[in-house]
């Protein structure tokens, strides 16, 4: 039998937590449906907002999801924001991917734009962030974890920052 390794507290690794950044509220046009397995939406706009920070996100990028065959949604998102602040160059570019999944009947409920109670689906996912702001540059290098949910042709987002 292998003995475990001594563990040193001083070398272990940190445990992470979640600290809260902001919310995404994205909207969508109609979806394109490019065969059975992958759609796309044009963004035509929305808003980002959270503790000091808000930001309009521009019409231009699109949302991507494609069926796996388990039946899950991998999915996308490439979008603009511009961001309230005296900074010229006041622009944050946000990369959303992850993963829905749900029932059958919950999927086809949130396809077809209907209300759905979060508890009945899973949508979580990852946010890549770029951005020339000096007070936002940490997010150029942070781990940004999302949950998502789905209102219609809005895709709502909270990002939450890994410490």
């Amino acid at each position: 039998m292998t003995e475990p390794l001594p563990t040193h507290e001083s070398s272990d690794p940190t445990l992470p937590t979640l600290e809260p950044l902001f919310r995404i509220v994205v909207r969508t046009s109609d979806t394109v449906h490019l065969g059975d397995t992958q759609s796309v939406a044009t963004v035509v706009g929305g808003v980002l907002s959270g503790p000091g920070l808000e930001a309009v996100v521009r019409p231009s990028g699109a949302e991507h999801v494609r069926v796996r065959a388990d039946g899950s949604a991998a999915y996308e998102i490439d979008l603009l924001a511009d961001v309230d602040t005296d900074d010229e160059s006041a622009v944050v570019r946000l990369t959303l991917t992850g993963i829905r999944f749900g029932s059958a009947e919950v999927t086809e409920a949130l396809d077809r734009g209907e209300d759905v109670d979060t508890a009945l689906y899973y949508f979580r996912g990852t946010l890549a962030v770029s951005t020339s702001i000096r007070s936002l540059a940490y997010l150029n290098r942070a781990v940004v974890v999302t949950s998502g949910s789905r209102r219609g042709t809005d895709t709502i987002v909270d990002a939450f920052l890994v410490t």
